[in-house]
This record gives C-alpha cells, sequence and structure tokens, in this order.
C-alpha cells in the first residue's frame, strides 16, 4: 500500500500535541523523579502508586501523537502496532495507578471520583480502539484511537487549566482542582464526539 501522510491541518494539530505533551512532561511529571518528601507532597505515602501512574501516562502521552500520525496516513503494519502496543501497556499501567489514588486520594472523594472517571474513559477508549483494530474496523478504530489520546491528554489539559482556573479566585483549591478532575476530561470528549459525529452528519447532502 503507498503510505499516505495526514494533510496539513491534522499534520499540524498532531505536532502541537506533541508539543505539548514533551512541555507537560519535562515540566510536570519528570521533576516527580526527584523522588523528594517536599516534591510529592501529600503522596509521599503512595508514592509508588503515584510513580506507577506517571510512568504509564508518560508512555501513553508520548506515544499517541506518533501513533495518531502514522494511523491517519493508512498504515496498517509495523511500526503502528509496535505504538499500539506500547499505548496500551502505558494506558493499562497509568489507569492502575490512577485507580488507586483515586481511591487514597487527600483531596476528597469528588476529586477521586473525577480521576476514576478518567481511568474508566481511559481503559473504554483504549480497550474499543484495540477491539475495533483486531477485527480490522479501520474507520472504528481510528475514532476510537481520537477519543483514547484525547483523554489520555486530559494530564495535559489539567495542568495548563489549573493556573488559569486559580486566577478567577472561585472557590478554594480542593474546589478547584476537584472542578478540574472531571472538565480535564469530559468537556474536550464530548467536543470531539461532536466533531467526528458532525463530520457524517453534514457530510449528508
Amino acid at each position: 500500500m503507498l503510505f499516505r501522510s495526514p494533510g496539513r491541518a491534522a499534520s499540524s494539530l498532531i505536532g502541537l500535541l506533541l508539543l505539548g505533551a514533551l512541555i507537560f512532561v519535562a515540566g510536570s511529571a519528570l521533576p516527580y523523579f526527584a523522588f523528594t518528601q517536599e516534591r510529592l507532597g501529600p503522596y509521599w505515602f503512595e508514592r509508588g502508586w503515584l510513580m506507577v501512574h506517571i510512568m504509564g501516562g508518560m508512555v501513553a502521552v508520548l506515544t499517541g501523537p506518533e501513533q495518531l500520525w502514522l494511523g491517519l496516513s493508512d498504515r496498517r503494519m509495523g511500526l503502528p502496532r509496535v505504538l499500539g502496543i506500547t499505548s496500551i501497556c502505558g494506558v493499562a499501567v497509568g489507569a492502575s495507578g490512577g485507580y488507586y489514588l483515586a481511591i487514597h486520594t487527600p483531596f476528597g472523594w469528588l476529586f477521586g471520583a473525577g480521576l476514576a472517571g478518567l481511568a474508566t474513559a481511559w481503559i473504554i477508549t483504549t480497550g474499543l480502539a484495540y477491539a475495533a483494530i483486531r477485527r480490522s474496523l479501520y474507520d472504528q478504530h481510528k475514532e476510537w484511537m481520537i477519543r483514547s489520546y484525547v483523554v489520555t491528554f486530559a494530564f495535559v489539559t489539567f495542568r495548563a487549566l489549573q493556573p488559569l482556573v486559580a486566577k478567577t479566585g472561585v472557590g478554594t483549591e480542593l474546589e478547584q482542582i476537584a472542578f478540574l478532575s472531571w472538565v480535564c476530561w469530559t468537556i474536550p470528549l464530548l467536543l470531539t464526539e461532536a466533531i467526528l459525529q458532525g463530520r457524517k452528519i453534514f457530510a449528508v447532502r
């Protein structure tokens, strides 16, 4: 099959996602590997599970853009398969850590519920992407792969929105992070679904 790259708009968007992922990993994820009580804060006693969550999330967020680019290129063998398996492993590891941290979070049940919801959406979207490709349903696989990375990118979205929400001065810090634990993945996922389905609806004349 002739290799076909995504369009310019899609390639630019994927490039921005990769840049955002790299900035997030360098500025927010890697500093945790200093492994000091000051850095880990309230998660010091859950540091093992925190590292599991962070390492799985790093794998998923960094492999996602490359996987999206190759997937949208209609390249169905070789490297995309390796990246897909790597990403699935990252999601499985990251989500398992996420569930544990959601149950044992010091930031309250509402934040924990948001984190658990995120982990659940992460597993479902990734699992359905895998199920689709196993059945050679390439279009469905691409859509679920996009949804999966939108959920994966929620970690970046959370960090990007946190200082903006803090500047509003609305609510306490705990209320703000609880709010963000839901907004960082539900709103992007809703908008993504509207775009995916809207393209099909408005394509019909």
